[in-house]
């Protein structure tokens, strides 16, 4: 732990908000700069800010690993989701309260950056929430894991290289093509990925620079009409990857597909017990974790899913009022997994709530409903690292 005391903070000048494109930005005055020293872990870092009078506050960053001999497994934090739902000004959800704003669907912003605090958990994001039970977890087990967030994978792509074993919690739901072109790059290469998440690479978008720096805004039209990009490079369109012009469906890297949002979260029921990934479970067909399905569900869609895909979970859900399943089918989370052609293997859960069920840290309500920490959960993560990862557990 680092502490710099009697730092001289100044106020900022205000949020800047560009009426055309909802972009919202704050020139904060840098106040302390940290230059990061060879030898630090790779890992993720809060920064807390704590005045002499009010409550503290907190930033988050990522440093991505050195030029060391490489950790088996890769942990990839969403930073790209964070931001798309960061309501300090206007985000990519005008339904939702975003600071001075009431909200409006006019509000919603098509251009964010990365150049203003995080609204959520004094300004943590979605640390708390998504990642940090999962983080604890790994590292009480002594797992040999690097750190980056998503967006390195476009702006640092050489960041998977010699790695086993991408593993991807929580909620990553904003993806740039870069970003998706390295990661089926490195399943090519025969490297494993585990999204231990849902509603994964749903949204394209693109990222420019700000004033600040490369890579610092984020572009999201939700719409090929209102895109321009979408008469030029129509590939990079920012709508939803399974839709034309853009025509990717997710589940041709993940093996499934978003399917809805929870009305509450739903037990994980198990399928396929015999599978490795439940070895030393003890688990048996029709068994429950209790509350493991939510905040929102992936389920199977057969037509676009990879050759010799297999299920090792099938959740009955109830969604949120008004959506029907696109599928066909009755709701139903699912959880999948299959062999790459290059020998990998990708292993989805489908639910954001993975990393609740490995530590008690944090958020684990949803909806009125609990999820409590689970040894079978523990154990199938376990697994995945022992046989896909680094070896132990």
């Amino acid at each position: 732990m680092r502490v710099d005391p009697g730092l001289s903070a100044k106020p900022t000048p205000g949020l800047v908000v560009d009426a055309t494109s909802g972009l919202a930005e704050e020139p904060w005055p840098e106040a302390l700069r940290i230059e990061v020293p060879p030898d630090w872990p790779s890992g993720v870092y809060v920064v807390v800010l704590d005045p002499p009078s009010g409550s503290a506050g907190m930033a988050v960053f990522v440093v991505r690993p050195g030029a060391v001999a490489p950790a088996s497994v890769l942990y990839v934090n969403a930073a790209a989701t964070w931001q798309a739902y960061n309501h300090h000004g206007p985000s990519l959800y005008g339904t939702l309260p975003a600071g001075p704003y009431g909200g409006a669907s006019w509000e919603r912003a098509h251009e964010i950056s990365f150049d203003r605090p995080y609204s959520e958990a004094g300004g943590a994001g979605y640390l708390p929430r998504w990642e940090a039970a999962f983080i604890r977890w790994q590292e009480r087990n002594g797992h040999d894991v690097a750190y980056c967030a998503d967006l390195d994978l476009e702006m640092h792509p050489e960041v998977v290289g010699g790695r086993r074993l991408l593993v991807l919690p929580g909620h990553h739901e904003y993806w740039t093509g870069p970003m998706r072109d390295t990661l089926e790059g490195a399943l090519a290469t025969g490297m494993s990925a585990s999204f231990l998440s849902a509603n994964t690479i749903y949204w394209q978008v693109r990222l420019e620079a700000s004033p600040l720096g490369p890579g610092r805004r984020m572009i999201c039209y939700k719409s090929r009409t209102a895109d321009p990009i979408t008469a030029t490079h129509p590939e990079l369109t920012t709508c939803q990857w399974r839709l034309p012009p853009v025509s990717r469906p997710e589940s041709l890297v993940i093996g499934q597909m978003y399917g809805h949002v929870v009305r509450t979260p739903a037990d994980w029921v198990v399928v396929n017990s015999g599978h490795w990934l439940y070895a030393g479970t003890g688990v048996h067909d029709g068994d429950r974790f209790v509350s493991l399905v939510g905040q929102e569900y992936d389920t199977f869609y057969p037509k676009v899913s990879p050759p010799g895909t297999e299920l090792w979970a099938q959740s009955p859900t109830v969604t949120a009022a008004g959506q029907a399943d696109p599928t066909g089918h009755p709701t139903v989370h699912t959880a999948s997994v299959y062999t790459t052609p290059a020998g990998g293997t990708v292993v989805a859960a489908g639910t954001y709530q993975w990393g609740w069920a490995l530590d008690s840290f944090g958020q684990h309500y949803y909806q009125g409903r609990f999820t409590p920490t689970d040894a079978r959960v523990a154990r199938v993560t376990t697994n995945i690292y022992r046989r896909l990862g680094d070896g132990t557990g």
